[in-house]
């Protein structure tokens, strides 16, 4: 079976990761051509990035997080052809969350922009459990089982704000604070602090 190197795909990932949160704030800005005639004016039309700016900060630190997950497990040297190709899918999703948030942040009062933000960031989050798996070294199954049981409470937060977009669109987003709970509860749940 041919293998590839890992840090290979490890650089690959520090530029997507990179490249993709740097591209999130580009969506949080006034119109060049907007008219603010004074101070007032200009702090309603910063209120008004609000959702946007929502959209930016938990994506930010979605992309963070998965980044992390990305480097703080030793990993094996060399990588199958197979997790190749899957750590490519899950680089392409990544480099989609810029858009989905874009999307959400403009139109997070409309449920299918919250779908689409949901179904980028669970398949985000599922396919790194995948890759997690496969390139663990073994001393490090602890940390990978804390890591595994975040992400799972992470896609139960956009679950959760997908059933919140039916009930209350304008509030769906705010699902996504329950993940600073995460490392707490996946630590106390599995008995001891990493």
């Amino acid at each position: 079976m041919r293998t590839f190197p890992k840090s290979r795909i490890d650089a690959l990932a520090d530029g997507i990761f990179a490249f993709a949160m740097t591209l999130l704030i580009l969506e949080v800005r006034l119109p060049a051509d907007l008219p603010i005639r004074d101070s007032a004016d200009l702090i309603v039309r910063l209120w008004a990035l609000w959702p946007k700016y929502i959209a930016y900060v938990i994506s930010f630190f979605v992309l963070a997080a998965n980044w992390r997950s990305n480097i703080e497990l030793l990993r094996v040297e060399q990588v199958s052809s197979n997790v190749l190709r899957w750590s490519v899918v899950y680089l392409f999703f990544i480099t989609s969350v810029p858009f989905s948030s874009s999307v959400v942040g403009a139109y997070g009062e409309l449920p299918p922009a919250v779908w689409l933000y949901a179904a980028n960031l669970i398949i985000v989050a599922a396919l790194s459990l995948c890759l997690r798996m496969s390139e663990v070294a073994p001393e490090h199954r602890l940390h990978l089982r804390i890591g595994n049981a975040k992400t799972m409470f992470f896609m139960a937060s956009a679950v959760l704000s997908v059933v919140l977009s039916l009930i209350v669109p304008g509030y769906a987003m705010y699902a996504y604070l329950l993940n600073i709970l995460a490392g707490p509860l996946a630590v106390r749940l599995l008995g001891r602090e990493v």
